[in-house]
């Protein structure tokens, strides 16, 4: 059903605010006018200040923002009283009002921290997913009914997601060279005058980085237009704006390129951000355009969030928090802290939507698994892949810009062992996968340990044994209660090869073997007395149930592994979280 013309400009008409306010904002931070209203909500104390060039630029931003806002809450109030019903509408409409107040809250933060390179960077991504929503809202409102052709998802349609989480990254990686200071860096292009292709220098070094993923991010973008352009009668609106896409980023690496050789005048400072955002938007209309479910399919946002596989996360999150509580002695700042959780959110959700695509197979064949939304062809194979790939390529994004580059690369390794060493050769292949393919799930705490420190110490080693060791008898437990689905399955999982009983002494050794070694952090002096009496009372705890599942009977056994089970869960959390009250207390 066609949306009236009246609703459709309002939409158009809400993106096109938005849109001026965010190319604004990059006025604002060329010219260096960011503290041009020192103050806010008001400027100078006034709404209407003295206006001095700098002033005049910031109070310019913030009185666009006020258009965009009302404009914005205009089109929630019309969707809401007219358009509840369509489900796509409200919930693009709903997210980017959401997302409104916030920049808001945003940049008074950022105002008050007087424009740290953390919330500037957070303040621009937040921007350009509030643009994002109102352009899959505009396109939806021009083209709201999928043709014919367009109800199975063909396979290309991942190059075009992918070319959009690109042009954030790209976007995100413009905004730290700017706040680092590395925008003057290279006076020439392509390459910097000296250093050649890698510079030494520092800020010519994150310049040239940024060119090289500008590079690989174009061959993207410019693959994904050319798919588009094929299937242009395929899907209305598809080819004019694949074209607009590719003569975008065209004139993007143009304006980049002509930043050092106008000797950075500042039209072409400020016009470089602006086509960045242009971009981002033509990709993610050409996304709305061409991703759709596979015929038949019943893909809901349900499925999406369980291709993360959100307890797990959980978990992983939360021995992250307890390395970065360990390495800052204490709370770490908010916005490291907050960038770190949504880097390892990402990583870790990448890893498991890969993880869903690899084990399809398997899931497939064991009923613990079988609903899974692979398994039950509720989200296509390549849906699972994109997903991985963006969320992985994020992950790294989020933690370098707002992190380091240590704790990107070690999230990253995470991943890739998980994917290419456990999921596709250990878990396949040996009775010993998840020992060795436990490493992947120690990775969390050496992430919050870098992200603060920048290094990894002793201390980061140590969670991370401690993760490692916990991990067998964790998952043998699991494995003693679906023996069954593993030997349909064909995974030579230790119940499986070497039985029930070689199982329960295995998970007995390693349950004991977790208390001494959780007690070194105390040891060495990392961790205090409130972690050592935790550690070795949930320790002892985990012996006991160990001790009992050795010599219970084979009957009474399943119910004492399910115990076991849900024990080592409740160990790992409850220890990591007494390091995190620890580390705060001795303060």
């Amino acid at each position: 059903m066609r949306y009236p013309r009246g609703y459709r400009y309002l939409a158009y008409a809400a993106l096109v605010a938005s849109f001026f306010v965010v190319v604004w904002g990059g006025v604002v931070r060329v010219s260096g006018s960011g503290l041009g209203c020192p103050d806010w909500p008001l400027c100078h104390g006034q709404f209407l200040p003295s206006l001095d060039p700098a002033t005049r630029i910031e109070w310019t931003h913030r009185l666009l923002g006020i258009v965009g806002g009302l404009s914005l809450a205009a089109l929630a109030i019309v969707t809401l009283l007219r358009y509840r019903d369509r489900a796509l509408a409200r919930n693009l409409v709903l997210v980017a009002a959401v997302l409104y107040p916030a920049q808001a809250v945003i940049g008074a933060i950022t105002v008050w921290l007087e424009l740290p390179d953390t919330w500037v960077t957070l303040h621009l991504a937040n921007a350009e997913l509030i643009l994002a929503m109102l352009t899959a809202l505009a396109i939806h409102v021009r083209w709201p009914s999928p043709t014919a052709a367009r109800q199975s998802a063909a396979p290309w349609t991942w190059l075009a997601l992918g070319a959009a989480i690109g042009v954030f990254v790209l976007l995100l990686s413009g905004a730290y060279v700017r706040g680092g200071g590395a925008t003057t860096a290279c006076d020439s292009w392509p390459l910097c005058t000296s250093g050649g292709p890698l510079p030494s220098d520092g800020a010519a070094l994150v310049h040239m980085i940024h060119r090289y993923l500008a590079l690989a991010v174009g061959i993207i973008v410019l693959s994904a237009s050319y798919e588009a352009w094929r299937r242009r009668r395929e899907i209305p609106g598809l080819g004019p704006l694949a074209l607009l896409t590719a003569v975008l980023f065209v004139a993007q690496v143009a304006l980049g390129a002509l930043n050092p050789l106008t000797r950075f005048s500042p039209w072409a400072l400020g016009a470089h951000p602006a086509a960045a955002s242009a971009l981002w938007c033509a990709c993610v209309g050409m996304v709305a355009l061409a991703w759709q479910p596979p015929a038949g399919s019943r893909m809901t946002v349900r499925d999406v969030v369980a291709l993360t596989k959100p307890a797990i996360m959980s978990l992983l999150l939360l021995t992250a928090l307890g390395g970065m509580f360990l390495a800052a002695h204490g709370v770490p700042p908010f916005g490291l802290l907050a960038a770190t959780l949504v880097g390892g959110a990402l990583a870790s959700g990448g890893a498991s939507s890969l993880n869903h695509y690899f084990d399809r197979d398997i899931d497939q064949r064991m009923r613990r698994t079988a609903g899974r939304p692979l398994p039950s062809h509720r989200v296509a194979p390549e849906v699972a892949v994109a997903f991985g790939i963006a969320l992985n390529v994020a992950a790294f994004a989020v933690l370098w810009l707002l992190a380091n580059l240590l704790a990107a690369l070690l999230a990253i390794g995470g991943t890739l062992f998980y994917v290419l060493v456990y999921t596709l050769w250990l878990k396949r292949s040996t009775p010993q996968n998840i020992v060795i393919g436990g490493a992947a799930g120690a990775i969390p705490p050496l992430v919050g340990w870098a992200a603060v420190t920048g290094s990894l110490d002793l201390p980061a080693w140590l969670l991370f044994a401690i993760v490692f060791f916990w991990t067998p008898a964790h998952f043998w437990a699991l494995a003693l209660l679906i023996r069954d689905d593993y030997a349909r399955a064909g995974i030579p999982m230790l119940p499986v090869v070497r039985g029930d009983q070689a199982t329960t002494w295995n998970i007995l050794a390693y349950a004991a073997s977790l208390v001494p070694l959780s007690l070194l952090l105390f040891i060495i002096g990392a961790a205090g007395i409130i972690y050592v009496v935790a550690a070795l009372a949930l320790g002892f705890v985990f012996v006991g149930y160990a001790v009992r599942l050795v010599r219970v009977a084979e009957r009474g056994r399943r119910a004492l592994a399910r115990g076991v089970y849900l024990y080592s869960l409740l160990y790992l959390a409850l220890l990591f979280v007494a390091i995190m009250i620890d580390s705060a207390v001795r303060l």
